[in-house]
């Protein structure tokens, strides 16, 4: 019986399960037109014994809130690194202006994205850091607030 029960359980498909770790949200305030990295927020993810990875997603949102009543016009990417390995682009949406947040006149603008992170994720138990890069094209003020959501999907 034991045997038979075996068989059937190596045909039945892994099943997928998730699992997210989110950074404390960070705010501070910018007052320069040239690009500048945001505070990294971390996570250190693990995977259960035995897992096997089938994707990671990262969720980042950011909130700017423009404190001069100059517009701004501001380009974003997103920087990812593993095990402090150095920060590579994730996503840049500098070249994009549309997908930006633009027109940031007294006002408020957020900007929230989901980007498929798979190849920088694996199953060691290691700290991943994520921040924004924002660029202005005026020096006023603005307050940001910015956070991350790690998302695996793993089977077990």
């Amino acid at each position: 019986m034991s045997l038979l029960i075996k068989g059937v359980t190596a045909l039945i498909k892994a099943t997928e399960h998730e699992t997210e770790w989110a950074t404390t949200p960070v705010s501070q305030q910018v007052t320069s037109a040239d690009a500048t990295n945001l505070t990294a927020g971390s996570v250190t993810p693990t995977f259960p014994t035995g897992a096997t990875r089938v994707r990671a997603i990262l969720v980042a949102s950011i909130h700017a809130a423009n404190q001069d009543a100059n517009t701004h016009h501001i380009g974003l990417k997103i920087q990812g690194q593993k095990a402090g390995g150095g920060y590579g682009d994730l996503l840049d949406l500098t070249a994009i202006p549309p997908l930006a947040l633009v027109n940031l006149d007294g006002s408020g603008d957020g900007w929230c994205g989901a980007i498929d992170i798979t190849t920088l994720v694996d199953t060691s138990a290691v700290q991943y850091d994520f921040l924004f890069v924002v660029d202005s094209d005026n020096a006023g003020a603005v307050n940001y607030t910015t956070g991350f959501a790690l998302v695996l999907v793993y089977r077990i």
